[in-house]
């Protein structure tokens, strides 16, 4: 009788989260959650992912300010915008 699935699937993988593999206290038993909780490991991490996206905002932000700053120092009114 031929399977329709794989039986590949079911053979024990070796992981970077699988207990003595676990990188830089990540592991399950540290977290209290398992390798394919996917981001459930950073909760502790937070503040430092909301920190570095508030960070990206501000650079944005500078960029978007700076290029406006510099547009309109180099505007010449008498010449058409288009």
């Amino acid at each position: 009788m031929k399977t329709l699935y794989s039986l590949r699937r079911f053979y024990h993988m070796e992981t970077l989260f699988n207990g003595t593999l676990a990188l830089a206290g990540r592991d399950q038993e540290t977290t209290g959650f398992a390798w394919w909780a996917k981001n459930a490991r950073l909760i502790n991490l937070s503040s430092k992912l909301v920190g570095a996206h508030v960070a990206h905002v501000g650079l944005i932000i500078f960029w978007a300010g700076a290029m406006n700053l510099f547009e309109v120092a180099h505007i010449v009114p008498e010449k058409s915008m288009y």
